[in-house]
């Protein structure tokens, strides 16, 4: 069986046929910069704020790595709660509270989770938004225009070595002295993608042929994000990532993540055991990254390894970022349940079905 999901494979990018290329997607604001990464983007636009910063108010449900530039800041972090209702996620926001950022975020490229109303509320009390648009990237509407700023990791969606862009809603960034990526780091992600490529082009003959091949190019992998967590300040995108970004087809990518989350809304069986974290999906608004479940706690790890018997592999979003005691009960049960179903664009709909049709395998031995 082929795989499906994991890492993003080096691609033919040569179709030039397109009605919206990628600098239509970020054509708003005022100064825009592309970054070797989500978090690169996160602390350049740190760099750019005047005044002194001493609080974020974060999202509880998010990755470590969007942590991470406050961190290595000493900006003290609190934490709004994100939990699932039953039919989608909602907020518990403290609107009183006094930061210096709110930090806005959507999930999965569900246009309902988008957080504009809230960010509205908190730009009218003059506190600095920074909205993460990485999750709604590819949505009809990609952004809210009341932030001060916005910053997305692009290699979340694109088969790109690096990448993160951060735009600031008005006027010019001050910093303009980006570093050049570390080529031996970047050489590291592009082997790493090509021998993927090879992998997944010729895999019946490497399996009989090279039981490592598959090793090798994880371990690449693990080391490029292993040294990303210490080099990623002021740093821009790689030049083989702004290649592939000039001749992406953004379009048909779009067409093809909405086209398979179609499918699987139409053919998913809901469970006592297992849910669709958002109960509707809006073909016209909507590009899902990945399309989320909720599966009970102690039967998620068996799906997960399950799919992977099966060589489908679903991520987690995300490991829980802190001590697993910080959160309340609603956030906990969030990290403790969520599962990523793959609906990208390098597949089509056979590979979705075969997506589908193993998760009523597993539901059918409970």
């Amino acid at each position: 069986m082929i795989e499906i999901g994991s890492e993003f494979w080096l691609e033919d990018n040569n179709n030039l046929d397109k009605s919206k290329d990628f600098d239509d997607l970020i054509n708003f604001g005022g100064d825009r910069k592309l970054l070797f990464s989500g978090r690169s983007a996160i602390d350049y636009v740190l760099e750019d704020i005047i005044k002194t910063i001493k609080t974020v108010y974060m999202p509880s449900y998010c990755c470590k790595s969007m942590l991470q530039p406050f961190v290595d800041r000493n900006i003290r972090i609190e934490f709004y709660e994100v939990f699932y209702d039953g039919d989608g996620l909602n907020y518990s926001i403290d609107y009183e509270k006094e930061v210096d950022i709110f930090f806005a975020n959507s999930y999965f490229g569900f246009d309902v989770s988008n957080m504009d109303r809230i960010i509205k509320k908190f730009r009218g009390r003059d506190v600095i938004v920074i909205e993460d648009i990485t999750h709604r990237f590819l949505c009809e509407q990609n952004c809210c225009r009341y932030a001060n700023y916005f910053i997305a990791s692009l290699r979340k969606w694109f088969s790109i070595p690096s990448g993160g862009v951060a735009i600031k809603g008005a006027g010019e960034f001050t910093n303009n002295k980006l570093l050049p990526p570390p080529d031996e780091l970047v050489e590291k992600k592009v082997l790493a993608m090509s021998k993927k490529a090879n992998f997944i082009y010729n895999q019946y003959t490497i399996h009989k042929t090279n039981k490592t091949a598959k090793s090798d190019f994880l371990k690449l992998y693990s080391d490029f994000n292993f040294a990303l967590n210490n080099n990623y300040k002021n740093i821009e995108i790689d030049l083989v990532s702004k290649e592939i970004l000039k001749k992406i087809n953004i379009e048909d990518i779009k067409k093809k993540r909405v086209k398979n989350t179609i499918f699987i809304y139409q053919n998913f069986k809901k469970t006592n055991y297992i849910k669709l974290l958002f109960s509707k999906f809006n073909s016209d608004t909507d590009c899902p990254l990945f399309v989320p479940i909720i599966v009970k706690p102690e039967l998620r790890g068996a799906l997960k390894n399950y799919f992977i018997t099966n060589n489908i592999f679903c991520p987690i979003h995300w490991p829980n970022p802190v001590d697993n005691n910080y959160f309340n009960k609603e956030t906990k049960i969030l990290y403790n349940t969520e599962l990523s179903l793959v609906c990208d664009h390098r597949y089509g709909l056979n590979d979705i079905k075969r997506i589908i049709t193993t998760l009523g395998g597993f539901t059918d031995k409970l």
